[in-house]
């Protein structure tokens, strides 16, 4: 996405209506958010979620337990410190833990009920706590005004936000299918002890697998392409627009090549690197804690898939909102 010379705009902060004391703040998240996940999930298990017993092992070592347990505070702490909203963070829980019970639902004939009920846990155990104490950033608001958000009749554009999801889940489909066709069933049969069917690879359809990824594409366009669309011109973007070449040093050369990007760039960027180091520490660390029989360089592989899938979609988005007519 090129530079411009934009005029930077100061962008209200968001809003935080609660009167607790900031310092108690995330703390209180974090314990909000473990107590109504182990609450849902005891009430969804009276439901659907007992197929998951012939799968999931039993965490007998206390490093287990803390690795878990520590991962949420971080996924919670990096959306909370990165001034995520609670859309924001719902999107990217949908995106980072969808890849673990995908497995179990593909190749371990877990219900997908049991996949949709994990997800909405997962989901519903952040989003609600998150969004009691933090406001809606202005991106996700329509009544914002343009002082808050870039290209605010493009981010209300029903349109888009349907061609943008597609365009999402088809790139997750692809990357997924491919895998399908090629390295993942014989890297699953060496790396994934006591597997039960690959028939889900063998019969995948690349239309099928692209439909399966729509609510994921829904969530990848709302977590990386509308905030980087709707991100306004700071500092930094004038800085780039000063920068002159001819007389500029070499340390400013450098800074200038290596992120001389302008503000939806950089947002784009950090929210996919972001995005990809949760898919890949998520799915990586819970399938290999969670199922039975899975070697730390299975669960490993199975991660960089998803991360090489988030890592595609952020650079199809990148080349999507780099067009004439779209404001920097």
């Amino acid at each position: 996405m090129a530079a411009a010379s934009p005029q930077a705009v100061p962008v209200p902060p968001l809003k935080q209506p609660s009167k607790i004391p900031s310092v108690l703040r995330f703390p209180i998240l974090v314990i909000t958010s473990m107590v109504a996940s182990s609450a849902m999930y005891s009430l969804v298990s009276q439901v659907g979620t007992g197929d998951l017993a012939g799968v999931n092992k039993r965490r007998d070592e206390w490093w287990e337990i803390a690795a878990v347990l520590g991962w949420k505070a971080t996924e919670l702490g990096v959306g909370w410190w990165g001034e995520y909203d609670g859309r924001d963070l719902a999107s990217l829980t949908m995106l980072s833990h969808m890849p673990y019970l995908y497995l179990l639902t593909t190749f371990y004939g877990v219900r997908p009920t049991t996949m949709w009920l994990g997800l909405l846990v997962d989901v519903s155990s952040t989003y609600l706590p998150f969004s009691l104490l933090r406001d809606s950033s202005p991106v996700h608001r329509s009544e914002a005004s343009k002082a808050e958000v870039a290209n605010r009749s493009i981010l209300n554009d029903l349109n888009i936000k349907i061609y943008t999801s597609f365009l999402a889940a088809a790139v997750y489909g692809v990357v997924i299918y491919g895998s399908f066709r090629t390295w993942l069933p014989g890297f699953l049969i060496v790396h994934f002890e006591g597997l039960k069917d690959l028939s889900g690879a063998y019969e995948a359809a690349l239309p099928g697998v692209t439909v399966g990824f729509l609510i994921s594409g829904y969530a990848a366009q709302s977590f990386l392409f509308m905030p980087a669309l709707g991100a306004k011109p700071d500092a930094h973007d004038m800085q780039l627009a000063e920068f002159d070449a001819e007389t500029a040093t070499f340390g400013q050369t450098i800074w200038y090549n290596v992120w001389g990007y302008s503000k939806r760039s950089r947002t784009l960027i950090k929210r996919t690197a972001t995005l990809v180091l949760a898919s890949a520490m998520q799915t990586g660390l819970r399938t290999y804690i969670t199922v039975e029989g899975v070697e730390p360089m299975g669960a490993a592989g199975w991660a960089a898939m998803w991360a090489a899938a988030a890592t595609a979609v952020g650079g199809v988005f990148w080349w999507v909102g780099d067009v004439e007519g779209i404001s920097n």
